[in-house]
């Protein structure tokens, strides 16, 4: 027999559970089965499940959660030969749950009583591990959709995306861990399904972005992706608080080139993302002409004012992302509205005629 059959034997020896029917009655029942149900599951599963501990068919991704839950211990330590047997010592931690256990349950006090616990064989955080499946904490925070492992992960870990490339950092004890992340875009979907503006503009600054380079990288950047700006677009919060003024302090790198010698400089400014969501919407004005007219409106006001402000207009030059600076010390002023695009629509002209222009970056 193999190494899932003897470890799975000796938990349910520690549990008390006798017989791998009334294992798999447990399975069904954190599957949300009940009754009858649970036991009709359990005799129809009986044959395969006999087979996967025999290792002649894998183990069903449906059993993982479940097993875990049922065990307290993750499917990595169920496949591992003497697997209980391992001492805990600080070159040898083992994971007395899986990751995706937390993620399943989504339990704001075991994330907060018992996630920093988890440590790799390095004593290390596990954030950045991936399990058999290749996957990290954070694959699975989307996969099942855990809101509370997203608050979890900004209120103690910092997290936030670093645009250049479209990784997310995470501080702690003045740790930092990068993760590459593939589902950046479904994680933002779900950022934004907590309806928690703050939250969702916190950990996709796009503030850091503009400030640290001015411009984008590449378009792969996911300030630049269409999928990402319809997330802003449709959703009423998170569209309107592109309009606010607010201070930001931006902290400087040690290649920053600056006259004086500091470690942040403190703005003042509309979110730059702005001038890409209205790039995106005079794109598609058949679905978001109303929000193209709404920030054109807004920039008409708001242009004047800057402009207004400024005592010198040439000294001033605006940049592809609608960035003001003053060129004699090549430093940003404030954020304007601008549009690059030709549309084909007389209303939509109109609003763009009286918008308060700004030299150009040559």
């Amino acid at each position: 027999m193999g190494n899932l059959k003897n470890n799975i034997d000796h938990y349910m020896k520690l549990k008390g559970i006798k017989m791998y029917s009334h294992l798999l009655v447990d399975i069904a029942h954190e599957l949300g089965m009940k009754g009858q149900e649970a036991y009709a599951f359990a005799n129809k599963e009986k044959s395969n499940f006999s087979k996967m501990l025999k290792e002649e068919r894998p183990l069903k991704y449906d059993f993982i959660i479940p097993l875990e839950k049922i065990f307290g211990v993750s499917l990595a330590r169920l496949l591992e030969e003497d697997a209980y047997k391992l001492p805990v010592e600080k070159d040898n931690v083992p994971f007395n749950k899986g990751f995706r256990y937390y993620t399943y349950l989504d339990d704001p006090k075991l994330y907060k009583e018992e996630f920093d616990l988890l440590l790799a064989k390095d004593g290390k955080s596990i954030l950045n591990q991936t399990d058999e499946f290749e996957k990290t904490f954070l694959d699975y925070v989307v996969e099942y959709h855990s809101v509370n492992g997203v608050r979890y992960l900004h209120d103690e870990y910092g997290i936030k995306l670093k645009w250049y490339h479209n990784q997310f950092e995470f501080m702690k004890d003045k740790g930092m861990i990068w993760i590459h992340f593939e589902n950046s875009i479904e994680f933002a979907r779900l950022v934004a399904s907590m309806n928690d503006v703050k939250l969702f503009n916190d950990i996709y600054d796009s503030y850091n972005m503009f400030f640290s380079n001015g411009h984008y990288a590449t378009e792969n950047c996911i300030f630049c992706q269409s999928e990402y700006l319809e997330i802003l677009l449709d959703n009423d919060g998170l569209f309107h608080s592109i309009f606010e003024i607010k201070p930001y302090e931006f902290q400087l790198g040690s290649s920053a080139k600056r006259k004086k010698q500091v470690d942040s400089v403190l703005y003042r400014s509309i979110n730059p993302i702005i001038n890409n969501c209205l790039r995106y919407a005079l794109k598609h004005l058949d679905k978001y002409r109303h929000r193209a007219i709404e920030m054109l409106k807004f920039g008409i006001d708001y242009n004047k004012r800057i402009a207004d402000e400024i005592t010198f207009n040439d000294h001033y030059i605006c940049n592809e992302l609608g960035g003001l600076a003053n060129y004699r010390d090549e430093d940003y002023y404030n954020i304007v509205i601008f549009v690059d695009v030709e549309v084909n629509d007389d209303e939509i002209k109109s609003f763009i005629d009286q918008l308060p222009k700004f030299n150009k970056w040559r």
